[in-house]
């Protein structure tokens, strides 16, 4: 019977039945010794020759990215080629380079380190490389030559230096073969071995034997021959010299360029037949008892192990796991183990469980206080936004109205005082709507549902929207055709409801577009439809669509609005029992539906108007440009400039346009908004200082955004000044009289 062991005893048998096959197997093998160490030798050497080959291409690279970083140079854009000279001399003490170089398309040298600045320069030493840039723009490491400036050889890393996205010059750097001769002698090569570096032609560019002997001749015809077919090889050559070697190569796929290394077939062949002789010894007869030992110890291992695979697998289930008693000890330990680590799964799993769950409860409260966070400063900041913008307007020309008294003329005085009326118009309509959105959701509205004529509501909405149409030019239709049952519902919330779904499809349609109010029965429901011919809404758009403050992107347009109507629009109608939905295509139109509940009854009536603006151009001495895409503000902005007199004011609506007038004209001083329809103040500002021609000039930002941290922000990035929304008349005429050079009196009349 077996007597219990360690699992030593059992390793020590296994490890006795495994060496005597090895050694044995051995035996058989050495017969192929002498090519299995001719291919690891040569696995050996290719990667080696990888690496080496890897080591040059980060050498020439690394010069590559200091060039093209010295082709940004400003000296270079600017034409200060003096200038540039003394900065790629200061280059070249950090680079190692022999000189760098600078060179026309014509490939004629414009300027080069080794000569004095101005001194008379020859032509580039390796014209196909200038014509090699010209031709495909991207940096060449060129084959080794003969230079004409350094006479020696040499081989350049060339750059292309661009201007407005042209080619002007190239800029190289010459290197001589010594810089790649320390890469083969950091290496430790045995003395015998020879190891080179050939260019793209097959030119010996550094070596470790005879360099000077060498260097700049061609290598062995059938090596170069061999490189420039694979990118990787092992074969037997001979050297220059012709010396048998074994030779391994690597080509870089980015350069061309090649690392050879040769080791003598006498040194590769001497170990191989010592190995042969030594192993050839102790072949054959302990074959068979290696493998028979093997079998019988590593079949009772097995076996025993096998055995706690099941109670392995058994670990987490819930219950203890049943292990078998084995005769190896170390494997009965091990069985004892499995039962302690299922007790402390058990245990880690339940504590595992709890703190997922307390993290699940953390991760909530914590994105629900950073979701209120982020909507109320969203909500501030739009708020700040869209209550400035129209106050803004207000209180600058009343400014202008009380300034100017009697003197002002009649038609400035309607045209400001119209102007005034539609910003309070705006600013009304935008309270009102914040209003009711925090009735709604505070539950403080009180709905007045009676039974109402679907005809006579329709007829009452479409006064005002056929109004707004006809100022956008727009076809307004109201389609009465069909039967319609009474509906119950608030009047005035019914028609607020009808004039906001109205007045979007209106402000929001394409030019010359059409709009259509009509209604229909559906089961219980009386459905209110306003169709458009508008842009559509994008369908990633849809889920956005009833979000407060939330435009969809219509606040980077002219388009006035807070992003609360719809949102408000839905909430009044789910309050009166009914509900809302839409449909849209994108660049054909939406069709949006009320469904509110039919009733047997009906009853009455009621409406609401707005006003337009007109314009003016004042001319005089000093010049500034206000980029604004509001109306009632540039309208503002021309009446104080009238009134202070000896300027010129030009205005531009986009970012675009205002950067063209910018450059244009060079006016003495620029105001910008900084919210604009295709982008933003920061765009302006941004242009303008990158251009030599326009980066003296200030740069005034004009916000509605009134919060401390935009404020810093504007600051930060380098506007001359900050005005805020609504601005005071004085401060603005201060800041004219400041900011404009030597501000001349009142233009005569």
């Amino acid at each position: 019977m077996w007597h219990q062991r360690t699992i030593r005893f059992w390793l020590i048998c296994l490890v006795i039945a495994c060496v005597l096959p090895v050694t044995l197997a051995a035996g058989f093998m050495i017969v192929h010794s002498y090519r299995q160490n001719t291919a690891s030798v040569g696995q050996s050497t290719v990667a080696t020759t990888r690496a080496l080959i890897q080591a040059v291409d980060a050498e020439l690279y690394g010069v590559q990215s200091a060039l093209q970083a010295l082709a940004t140079s400003p000296h270079l854009s600017s034409g200060n080629l003096e200038g540039f000279y003394g900065q790629a001399r200061e280059a070249l003490t950090v680079l190692t380079g022999t000189n760098i170089v600078l060179t026309d398309p014509a490939a004629q040298q414009v300027l080069n380190t080794l000569r004095p600045f101005g001194a008379p320069l020859p032509r580039h030493g390796q014209p196909d490389v200038v014509r090699r840039i010209l031709e495909t723009g991207e940096p060449v490491v060129s084959d080794l030559f003969l230079g004409p400036v350094v006479d020696n050889w040499v081989f350049v890393v060339e750059v292309p230096v661009l201007a407005n996205g042209k080619i002007i010059y190239t800029l190289a750097m010459g290197i001589t073969p010594d810089r790649l001769s320390g890469i083969l002698r950091r290496q430790n090569i045995p003395p015998s071995w020879v190891a080179a570096i050939f260019d793209g032609t097959g030119i010996i560019v550094a070596r470790t034997h005879a360099p000077d002997q060498f260097i700049g001749k061609k290598g062995a015809a059938e090596f170069v021959r061999r490189f420039t077919e694979v990118a990787e090889a092992s074969i037997e050559t001979t050297t220059v010299e012709g010396i048998p070697i074994f030779s391994s190569f690597s080509r870089s796929p980015r350069s061309g360029w090649t690392v050879g290394m040769g080791i003598p077939l006498a040194d590769l062949t001497a170990d191989a037949r010592q190995s042969i002789a030594f192993n050839a010894a102790i072949a054959g007869t302990m074959l068979a008892m290696g493998c028979l030992a093997a079998a019988i110890f590593g079949a009772r291992i097995s076996r025993s192990i096998r055995r706690l695979s099941a109670p392995a697998l058994a670990l987490g289930s819930p219950g203890l796991p049943s292990i078998p008693v084995t005769d190896i000890i170390e494997i009965d330990e091990v069985g004892q183990a499995l039962v302690r680590a299922s007790h402390l799964i058990a245990l880690r799993e339940r504590e595992r469980l709890q703190r997922e769950a307390e993290t699940r409860e953390a991760v909530v409260a914590k994105q629900v206080a950073e979701q209120a966070n982020r909507a109320k400063s969203e909500f501030l900041a739009s708020m700040s936004h869209e209550l400035r913008t129209p106050l803004g307007a207000i209180s600058g020309f009343a400014q202008l109205l009380h300034g100017a008294g009697d003197a002002l003329a009649r038609d400035r005085q309607i045209r400001y005082t119209e102007n005034i009326m539609t910003a309070s118009e705006h600013l009304e309509n935008v309270i009102n709507d914040i209003l009711d959105m925090a009735r709604l959701e505070a539950g403080h509205v009180k709905l007045d549902l009676e039974t109402l004529d679907c005809l006579e509501i329709m007829t009452e909405a479409s006064r005002t929207l056929e109004l707004q149409a006809r100022k956008r030019g727009i076809v307004f239709t109201v389609d009465t055709s069909a039967n319609l049952p009474l509906v119950t519902a608030d009047r005035t919330r019914l028609i607020q409801v009808l004039l906001n779904l109205g007045s979007n499809a209106i402000k929001y349609n394409i030019p010359g577009g059409w709009v259509q109010l009509s209604a229909i029965p559906v089961g219980s429901m009386v459905r209110f439809i306003v169709r458009d011919t508008g842009p559509g809404i994008r369908p990633a758009l849809r889920d956005q669509i009833f979000q407060p403050f939330n435009r969809l992107g219509a606040e980077l347009t002219q388009v006035e609005g807070t992003g609360i109507g719809l949102a408000l629009t839905r909430r009044l109608v789910l309050a009166m029992n009914g509900r809302i939905d839409f449909e849209s295509t994108e660049g054909e139109g939406s069709k949006f539906w009320v469904d509110l509940p039919a009733a047997d009854e009906g009853a009455p009536t009621s409406a609401k108007v707005a006003t337009p603006l007109p314009a003016a151009t004042p001319l005089a001495r000093n010049t500034v440009l206000y980029i604004e895409d509001k109306i009632p503000n540039l309208e503002l902005m021309r009446g104080v400039v009238e009134n202070a007199g000896g300027i010129r004011l030009l205005d531009a609506q986009t970012v675009k346009d205002g950067i063209a007038i910018a450059r244009s004209v060079k006016p003495d001083l620029v105001i910008t908004d900084i919210h604009l329809s295709d982008g933003k103040g920061f765009d302006v500002l941004q242009s303008l200082r990158e251009d030599p021609s326009t980066a003296h000039i200030p740069v005034v930002a004009l916000t509605a955004d009134a919060m401390q941290a935009n404020m810093n922000n504007m600051k930060r990035v380098g506007f001359d000044y900050i005005l805020t929304k609504p601005f005071k008349i004085a401060e603005l005429v201060n800041l004219l009289r400041s900011r404009l050079p030597s501000q001349p009196g009142p233009l005569d009349p």
